[in-house]
């Protein structure tokens, strides 16, 4: 029997353990798992990368996912850090499923300090400052001349929608100009 390397067997266990949708291990041994019920505002995904010499050399951890861009920078480099601390104690065995399950387990925490930074960062926007300011942009609609509003219902419809068929091809006209190779 061949040796296999630590990481694929590591791999191997993860993905009989955790479902597809949760937990994404691509052959460069990158990890993505989700953290939460995917499409609210309280879930995220952590990456976690297995460099050569893993388990027992430090996994690179990330949070840098554009899923994650509803989380303040200072919570994703908390939670980053905790995970490192985490690795760093585990480090020479196999340590992403720790990773994982004290993500589960500080879930609500995580999820609690985030939306608490929110709030604060909101109620820092929220005072009127010294300064008003004078100019407000608002959203201008073109003017147009009772024509142009007039061609653009007649193009629009009345429902604001285009026709159906607006940019269908001629089958005929098409085959017309290609001409045929028969």
């Amino acid at each position: 029997m061949a040796i296999c390397d630590p990481r694929e067997e590591e791999a191997q266990v993860l993905r009989s353990i955790f479902d597809e949708e949760v937990l994404t291990i691509s052959d460069d041994y990158n990890l993505e798992y989700k953290v939460g019920e995917a499409g609210t505002t309280s879930s995220f995904i952590v990456q976690v990368y297995w460099p050569e010499g893993y388990p027992d050399v430090l996994p690179c951890i990330s949070m840098d996912s554009f899923y994650n861009h509803h989380i303040p920078l200072n919570v994703k480099e908390k939670i980053t850090e905790e995970l490192v601390s985490v690795a760093k104690d585990q480090l020479g065995s196999a340590l992403t499923f720790t990773l994982i399950e004290y993500l589960k387990e500080n879930y609500e925490r995580f999820t609690r300090s985030f939306a608490v930074d929110k709030v604060d960062t909101s109620q820092n926007n929220s005072f009127p400052s010294e300064t008003p300011s004078v100019s407000r942009k608002q959203n201008k609609l073109p003017q147009l001349s009772k024509n142009q509003k007039r061609k653009h219902l007649d193009r629009l419809g009345q429902g604001g929608e285009l026709p159906r068929g607006w940019n269908w091809i001629s089958v005929i006209k098409h085959l017309q100009q290609t001409g045929s190779t028969s």
